[in-house]
C-alpha cells in the first residue's frame, strides 16, 4: 500500500492543481521568512497576494516596509526557492 507521501504528488498533477497548491506554499513560505526576519508586525504589514507565472506580488501597508523588502528582495527569492526546493519565483512586485 502507498503511503500518502507517495500518492499526493501524482494526484495533484493528475487534478491539475499542483500549480495551485504550489502558490499557496510559496505565500505561506513568504510569510514565514518575513516574520523570522522582521517580525510579526511587518507580517501584517506585508501580505503576499498571489503568485502567477513567476511573480509573487505583495500588497504593503506602506512605503517604508515595502522599501525594507525590496531591499531584501533577491535574498526573499532565494530563500522561498531554497525551500520549495525549485524556481517558483522569479521576481517580486512590492505594491503599496
Amino acid at each position: 500500500m502507498d503511503s500518502i507521501k507517495n500518492i499526493l504528488p501524482s494526484s495533484l498533477l493528475r487534478n491539475k492543481i499542483k500549480p495551485q497548491v504550489e502558490a499557496c506554499n510559496v505565500l505561506d513560505e513568504f510569510r514565514n521568512l518575513v516574520r523570522n526576519v522582521w517580525g510579526e508586525e511587518v507580517v501584517v504589514m506585508a501580505e503576499p497576494q498571489y503568485l502567477k507565472e513567476g511573480m509573487l506580488v505583495v500588497k504593503c501597508s506602506s512605503s517604508t516596509v515595502s522599501a525594507a523588502l525590496f531591499m531584501a528582495k533577491k535574498k526573499i527569492i532565494e530563500e522561498i526557492n531554497r525551500k520549495m526546493e525549485s524556481d517558483v519565483v522569479k521576481e517580486i512586485v512590492f505594491r503599496i
